[in-house]
């Protein structure tokens, strides 16, 4: 049947209109329900009769449509701005809710302040969002009975920004709430998991009382682009002292994930990411090969009472003696850079004499202690030249298990509590974090240019230095970085299998154990149209040193100690693309995580006295061995000789028969 051109601008327009309808929904009904009390009794509604009295993309709410579902996703099936006016003195009741439909009926936590969820706060003059801010959910109520945590209700509790709430942002016509993201916390886990949303949230009109006599309130509701990543961590220490001095390493803490291609092929490079963390450090980590130690490490974890042994490292030991009224006199100085269990004191005796001992930083408890079995960490045919293991490593799921649990294990009346609500063992930290970072909260914007150097400690000591403090035993000193990008798209041949891991480590800065994960990720990027990008968000201080212990000096020590920077919840929120000087701003949606590393045992240091008793054994063996040395070398040079002059002779032999063949054959031809 031919369709005549009226018919078609008819069908034109129905379509239109079924479109704008799918986008479009009131929340009249809700808002009525609630008119007559305050917002805080809002606050205590049901969300089944709410929802029960509201329409959904212009339908009438149908439960029906919203059963259990072990394998359903969770959704915000509802956004509601209650009460807004565009008069300021009637702000009072204005509040913003959302309506969560969790099919898989996940005991969602009613008290975490890990619920948060993640809002557009600044728009450019085009009215794209450049800038989203969290905001902790409030627990309003949940369904019960046959439809258990179906469905959670939650309010968005407003904070200032920049001197501002929401109320003064929006447009009083038609305000706009762009909402990429919810994070809700299940009881019983350390992170909170984030659901996409992706929505904008466009409000016209007015509830009845807030700006007109009946209801006009209604919501346009769009699609939000957003970019939902998986988020791996990784970290990178380098085995060179770094700038820092003795027992100090760099470390290159990364994360890494997958990036749709298509966000680099319409907005251009990946310029600058923005993400959150809660940065601690840790005190001192106690790692042991002894397993006898580590049993009396473990019996005073948490105490305050002490052992009857100690542990120390940078212990010097002096004596002077001078000649007093009534006969010589002595003073003793004892100094630790470290110590446990060991005071600072003084004593002075009647003849003079005194006794002084000094600690310039004391530990006061235990806290971490950890076994691992020492193990050769130097790959050289000369081994045998290096000092002895201490202990092992420790892996990163061992020292995480440590920090989740210290409060269950140990106990702990001295919390931290970190402002998303959570809380962890303070005593587990130091007070302080790294020069030139930020303990707690960090909120950063790393952009592309902004490349950092990893020091050695040959950069800022003299060979002097070196010689006074490390003697003739010396580590590596001199492993730097120049110029590292903090943001890196990988290349194909940055994980080429025929290199070796450790090059690959050393090349990209990640861990050796994550190389052939790494490789995993980037085979499954590039049959996705996919990039991997690593993001190295932070450098800092690594610390490990071997200690001492009654009766073990440090120079037999079988028991180390390190200290490392945790970082907390880390979450990125924003990729900003750059495509000839035009920004994107896409806000993002991933799981926060905990970055939690390993630790990574002292490396072995090259002992200079073992190099020489080996020289001096090469020169006492050339003497014995000298009177016979040139028969020796004569030998040598025959058994080399040997086989080349078989070759030789066979040669020749081999000529000389086809010689004599060759004339025979002449001599046959002649006489015929």
């Amino acid at each position: 049947m031919k369709l005549t051109k009226e018919y078609k601008i008819f069908l034109i327009f129905a379509v239109c209109i079924m479109a704008f309808c799918t986008v479009f929904f009131t929340v009249q009904s809700v808002v009525n329900v609630a008119y007559a009390d305050d917002g805080v009794a809002f606050d205590k509604t049901s969300v089944l009769e709410d929802l029960q009295s509201s329409t959904i993309n212009g339908q009438a709410f149908d439960l029906n449509e919203y059963p259990a579902d072990e394998n359903g996703s969770v959704k915000i099936i509802n956004f509601v701005e209650y009460c807004y006016s565009a008069t300021k003195n009637m702000h009072e009741n204005y509040g913003l809710y959302i309506y969560v439909y969790n099919p898989q009926k996940i005991n969602f936590s009613t008290t975490s302040q890990q619920n948060k969820i993640q809002i557009a706060v600044a728009y450019d003059e085009d009215g794209k969002a450049i800038r989203y801010e969290k905001f902790h959910l409030v627990f309003c109520d949940k369904s019960d009975g046959d439809h258990r945590n179906l469905f959670y209700k939650f309010k968005v509790e407003d904070k200032q920004i920049d001197g501002t709430t929401f109320a003064d942002r929006v447009d009083s016509s038609a305000r706009k709430y762009d909402v990429s993201g919810v994070e809700l916390l299940t009881y019983g886990k350390q992170n909170a998991v984030e659901y996409t949303v992706g929505g904008s949230y466009c409000f016209t009109g007015f509830a009845k009382g807030y700006g007109s006599d009946e209801s006009t309130l209604a919501c346009v509701v769009e699609d939000l682009e957003t970019c939902k990543l998986d988020v791996y961590h990784t970290y990178f220490r380098t085995d060179g002292v770094s700038s820092l001095g003795a027992g100090h390493y760099n470390e290159v803490n990364t994360v890494y994930f997958e990036l749709p291609n298509h966000f680099l092929r319409d907005y251009g490079k990946l310029q600058k990411i923005r993400a959150e963390w809660w940065e601690y450090k840790t005190r001192e980590m106690f790692v042991t090969s002894n397993a006898d130690f580590y049993q009396q490490l473990l019996e005073y974890v948490g105490k305050t009472e002490k052992p009857d042994w100690a542990m120390w490292y940078g212990f010097e030991h002096a004596e002077t003696t001078s000649q007093g009224v009534i006969g010589a006199v002595f003073h003793v100085y004892d100094t630790y850079e470290w110590a446990y269990n060991i005071a600072n004191s003084y004593e002075s005796f009647p003849n003079g004499s005194t006794d002084r001992t000094t600690v310039y930083k004391i530990c006061d408890m235990l806290q971490y202690a950890f076994y691992s079995e020492a193990v050769q960490n130097v790959e050289t045919l000369f081994s045998f030249l290096y000092s002895k293991p201490i202990a092992g490593n420790v892996a990163d799921s061992v020292v995480q298990k440590w920090v989740y649990d210290y409060i269950d294990t140990y106990g702990s009346a001295d919390m931290l509590t970190i402002d998303n609500g959570r809380q962890i063992p303070a005593c587990l930290f130091e007070n302080y974090v790294d020069d030139g970072r930020t303990i707690g909260y960090n909120d950063k914007t790393i952009d592309l240019a902004d490349t950092f150097d990893l020091k050695s400690y040959d950069s800022n000591h003299s060979w002097w230095d070196k010689l006074w403090t490390f003697g003739f035993s010396w580590p590596s000193t001199n492993e730097e970085y120049a110029d590292v990008a903090p943001i890196y798209i990988l290349k194909a041949e940055d994980l080429n299998p025929v290199l070796p891991a450790s090059t690959i480590s050393k090349n990209l800065l990640i861990n050796e154990n994550d190389v052939a994960d790494l490789q995993t990720l980037y085979a499954h990027a590039e049959l996705n149209d996919c990039s991997v990008v690593l993001f190295r968000f932070a450098n800092t201080d690594y610390f490990a040193k071997a200690v001492g212990r009654t009766g073990v000096a440090e120079k037999d020590a079988d028991t180390y100690l390190a200290q490392e920077t945790m970082f907390f919840d880390f979450d990125i929120i924003e990729l900003t693309f750059n495509k000839d000087g035009v920004y994107k701003v896409v806000p993002v949606v991933s799981n926060p995580i905990d970055l939690i590393n390993g630790i990574t045992a002292p490396p072995q240091t090259l002992d200079w006295w073992k190099l020489v008793l080996m020289l001096l054994a090469l020169v006492l063996f050339l003497i014995i061995l000298a009177p016979i040395l040139p028969y020796i070398v004569k030998g040598v040079a025959w058994l080399v000789s040997a086989p080349f002059k078989a070759v030789k002779k066979a040669t020749a032999k081999a000529k000389t028969s086809k010689k004599t063949k060759t004339k025979s054959k002449i001599k046959r031809q002649v006489k015929k």
